[in-house]
């Protein structure tokens, strides 16, 4: 256990300085050079998401950067398929060797379009019309103020018949592979549903709270929980988010953020080739 919780510190660290969920870089790791089982692992990886975005979802809407009413549209979507993708993802590893196999396998493929959405450029402010039917009726059209630019910046969500389908597919990935999905949800929110960067980054983990929740419970439910590994990965990953946060003040993030996105095709290789063997494949 010391060793997973010092691997644990490790990963909140550089995942808080890349810019990604804790998630996202320990179930890979954990699938891709560890035997535990793949639902527990999964389990895991959505709890220290969940937590996560729990505790930044509680200031995000204190600070009113996350549109809640938005964030409960997405979220009634985000949930069921979180639901829905841990159901099929405990399902398809029930198969045995090759049931996990297929697992490592689909989860090393998905790191590659991981891989490609942290390494695009992102609209800080895109511009946004605030005629549509959608924004109207649902009342989306919202106002903060941008302390940087010491202003008020008006948005609402576009595009609404894209972005919420490509919302359910990100909540069944995050479901299924245990990932958490903020990697998925701010180009989502931010490219195609035209949301400032920092609101998108604020709502994505807010709307992960409601998400990871429902995947987690699952999994739960379905007794692929171990409290012992999740007690240390989450204790350990929270703590070195913070010291990621403050490492963050001082380090060239554009270095760190590449190093990862190197660390992360690694193990995309490691477990695409772990999966085709355990299928038979190779």
């Amino acid at each position: 256990m010391v060793g997973l919780f010092v691997l644990a510190l490790i990963i909140g660290v550089a995942g808080t300085i890349a810019g990604v969920g804790g998630g996202v870089l320990f179930t890979p790791v954990m699938l891709g050079f560890t035997d535990v089982h793949p639902d527990l692992v999964r389990a895991t990886g959505l709890a220290i998401a969940c937590y996560s975005s729990i505790m930044a979802g509680v200031i995000f809407f204190k600070e009113r950067i996350a549109p809640f009413r938005l964030i409960l549209i997405a979220s009634s979507v985000l949930l069921p398929a979180a639901i829905i993708g841990s159901m099929v993802g405990i399902h398809v590893a029930a198969l045995g060797k090759w049931g996990q196999g297929l697992v490592r396998l689909l989860l090393g493929l998905t790191i590659f379009i991981v891989v490609v959405l942290l390494s695009i450029k992102k609209v800080d402010w895109p511009t946004s019309r605030c005629s549509g039917g959608f924004v109207k009726f649902f009342g989306l059209r919202y106002i903060y103020h941008e302390k940087t630019l010491n202003k008020e910046i008006e948005y609402c969500p576009i595009r609404p018949y894209a972005g919420l389908p490509l919302l359910f597919l990100v909540g069944f990935v995050s479901g299924f592979f245990g990932l958490g999905a903020a990697w998925a949800l701010i180009p989502t929110y931010n490219l195609v549903m035209g949301l400032p960067l920092k609101v998108a980054a604020a709502s994505s983990k807010a709307s992960l709270a409601f998400a990871d929740t429902g995947a987690l419970w699952v999994y739960m439910h379905s007794g692929k929980v171990y409290p012992e590994l999740i007690i240390t990965a989450s204790l350990g990953v929270i703590l070195g988010a913070n010291m990621g946060a403050k490492i963050l003040l001082k380090a060239r993030v554009a270095i760190i953020r590449w190093l990862i996105i190197a660390i992360m095709i690694f193990n995309g290789i490691q477990l695409v080739i772990r999966g085709l063997g355990e299928m038979g494949i190779i």
